[in-house]
């Protein structure tokens, strides 16, 4: 790697930390924190993603990839197979609910609109169903409250649960909202990190639009509002097209090959720099 090189992708790092760094400070971590956690996946990196096809990876050539002493890589390693920065999100547990009473026969009517459910049936669907069915080992009544914390269910006045929105975006320093800004941040990069050698057409799909001189300010809401509006339909379209392969899917048992967890995030900036 060329000093140029070098020089202009710590700069970009650099830029790429500050929003996260700003976060860490309004939230009270320390350098100190943050940077035994970027030893952490500095070690972690690069024992899965650099590791020689021949033979395990060992404490020195990671050593060597990182610039840690081997005492540290030993460390960092016992800390990821101890699994201690683990922390449990049910984010993808509820989006996947909601999103299954929003496009699963079994819970929607005429016109595929979402059915309002009973907590419990023993002869039709019901909400204990529904989060049985697409949360995995959540309990009901737990998926409930979180729910019902967040808006995004309302029980009727005969008893029934009506769902009011089909996409769930924690708020605040909630566990689920940490999960999905590491999440969100996280496949932004890894995309353009993954188009970064390739040919122009033969990377991941990722463009980006913006006013070459600025905005005028009192034009913002209405940018605002288009994009509200024509961003919601182009993602819909895509989350229904997923849904409905989702349907006609194969049995788990008769699936070949692998699957791939793969989607799209559409984001209005404001750079403020």
């Amino acid at each position: 790697m060329t000093d140029s090189v070098r020089s202009g992708l710590l700069a970009a790092y650099r830029k790429l930390l500050q929003p996260l760094v700003r976060i860490l400070i309004r939230s009270g971590i320390s350098f100190g924190e943050s940077a035994e956690v970027l030893k952490t996946v500095f070690v972690e990196v690069a024992a899965r993603d650099f590791d020689l096809s021949d033979r395990k990876t060992s404490l020195s050539r990671v050593a060597i990839l990182t610039g840690l002493t081997r005492k540290e890589v030993a460390k960092q390693t016992e800390i990821l197979r101890s699994g201690a920065l683990n922390f449990d999100s049910n984010l993808n547990r509820v989006i996947r609910v909601l999103e299954g009473w929003h496009s699963d026969p079994t819970f929607t009517g005429p016109y595929g609109m979402p059915m309002e459910l009973p907590f419990e049936s023993p002869t039709s669907a019901s909400f204990a169903s529904l989060v049985r069915r697409h949360s995995g080992d959540m309990a009901p009544r737990a998926m409930l409250d979180e729910l019902m914390r967040v808006g995004a269910v309302e029980q009727t006045a005969s008893g029934n649960l009506k769902v009011l929105v089909r996409v769930y975006i924690p708020r605040d320093f909630h566990p689920d909202a940490l999960h999905r800004f590491g999440e969100v941040v996280r496949d932004f990069v890894s995309t353009y990190e993954y188009n970064m050698d390739k040919q122009p057409g033969k990377g991941r799909f990722e463009r980006i639009v913006f006013a070459d001189n600025g905005l005028p300010e009192e034009l913002m809401p209405a940018f605002d509002a288009l994009l509200r509006a024509k961003g919601y339909k182009f993602i819909l379209e895509l989350n229904n097209w997923l849904s409905a392969q989702d349907n006609v899917s194969e049995p788990p048992s008769r699936r070949r090959g692998r699957r791939i967890k793969t989607g799209v995030g559409v984001y209005h900036f404001i750079s403020e720099e």
